[in-house]
């Protein structure tokens, strides 16, 4: 008698099996009656949850708690939870068979693990987002020097370029992390000033902050670099200048984890008129420029394809007028397929700006103009305000790319 009920039993649990299989994969087939989206969340089909066998904080199709760390099977319990083998059951819609792949927190997770969507970030190592811990958006470019142990430290550095032997002053975030693409400002420095000055702040207010306000604004985003100029200018006599950025860029990107499409120059008067001739001969290098009262001082090579601009003058500049600045910013309305306006400024001594952005530009090359009442200056203050405005308005520019 024991033998023929032990033989029942059997059969009656192979019967069991079938069914739960046979519902199992029915699951699969079907999106059931809620959707794809129920799944996991307690929605059924035909009695056995969408999300596969486990819902998070519902019951499995035997009747089994499947809650939060429940089990035999819940949301982070055991055998199969989520960061499992399979998020929900072997054959659930987000599970082993899953459309969106092995498993939620497994080896091909939908942003859990070695190819997570967004993997490379926080997630895993390669998503489909970029690679690296804390990776970028889809638009970031790796440097060669991403994964590499730096050599390049803080500070005043020699390099060899055109036969001469050129300086800069590199200054990369304490948190750096070589895994991470950063943004790159090369920031060039007004005539007969020097790069301490840019990347330290001062000459009596010409620059109050380091690397013209951005260092503060980045947050530890972005690597910057002050370049110094020969006879503390940028004459770029036969592209001498660029040349030499040319050089700087080659050793930090082989050095330094460098988002390459996402390198910036500014500058204040001669630093503007380098940035402009960098805008105008490197277009495919340098993703945009933000300039301060600048001038055609360094050349424009080339000049015939778009980079974002931002430019800021004073409608009173004793030093380079602002029908200079103008002349600059019309030629990349144009060449940013902008629609012509005459933007409005305000009057000399008013101790206000107006900022205008050029409207219909190509998509990615915008133009911004921020006029102001005042003289030759590249952190101008408002009327009662300690603090300029013009960091704020660069750094907005920069940082949307």
């Amino acid at each position: 008698m024991f033998q023929r009920e032990a033989n029942s039993l059997r059969s009656y649990r192979n019967a069991v099996k079938i069914l739960v299989v046979l519902g199992a994969l029915s699951a699969c087939s079907s999106e059931g009656a809620d959707g794809l989206g129920d799944a996991g969340t307690g929605g059924t089909s035909d009695g056995v949850p969408t999300g596969g066998a486990v819902g998070a904080g519902g019951q499995a199709a035997g009747g089994a708690p499947v809650g939060a760390g429940g089990a035999p099977v819940g949301a982070g319990g055991a055998p199969v939870g989520v960061g499992g083998a399979a998020a929900g059951g072997a054959l659930s819609s987000g599970g082993a068979l899953a459309t969106g792949g092995s498993s939620s927190g497994g080896a091909v997770g939908a942003g859990g693990g070695d190819l997570g969507v967004g993997g490379g970030g926080t997630g895993g190592d390669e998503g489909t987002g970029g690679t690296g811990t804390g990776g970028g958006g889809p638009d970031e470019a790796r440097s060669a020097g991403c994964g590499k142990m730096r050599t390049l430290m803080n500070g005043r550095h020699n390099i060899m370029s055109g036969g001469q032997n050129r300086e800069y002053i590199l200054r990369v975030p304490d948190n750096y992390d070589n895994n991470k693409p950063y943004r790159l400002i090369m920031a060039y420095h007004w005539r007969d000033g020097n790069a301490t000055q840019v990347a330290e702040g001062g000459n009596d207010g010409s620059t109050e902050d380091p690397f013209y306000g951005l260092w503060d604004l980045a947050q530890g985003s972005t690597i910057f670099v002050a370049p110094e100029g020969v006879g503390n200018g940028w004459p770029n006599p036969n592209g001498r200048d660029v040349q030499f950025t040319d050089a700087m860029l080659e050793l930090f990107q082989n050095d330094l984890c460098i988002d390459t499409k996402r390198i910036f120059a500014t500058g204040f008067s001669f630093g503007g008129g380098m940035s402009f001739a960098l805008a105008c001969a490197r277009p495919d290098v340098f993703r945009g420029v933000a300039l301060y009262a600048g001038a055609q001082l360094s050349g424009c090579e080339g000049g015939n394809k778009p980079v974002a601009y931002f430019h800021a003058h004073g409608v009173r500049d004793s030093v380079l007028p602002i029908s200079s600045g103008r002349q600059l910013r019309d030629k990349f309305v144009g060449l940013n397929g902008c629609m012509s306006q005459n933007p409005p400024e305000p009057a000399q001594n008013s101790g206000t700006h107006i900022c205008t952005s050029y409207q219909g530009c190509k998509e990615g090359y915008p133009v911004r103009w921020c006029a102001h009442g005042g003289d030759h200056n590249p952190t101008e203050k408002d009327s009662g305000q300690s603090k300029s405005w013009v960091p704020g308005e660069a750094w907005q520019f920069i940082s949307q790319f």
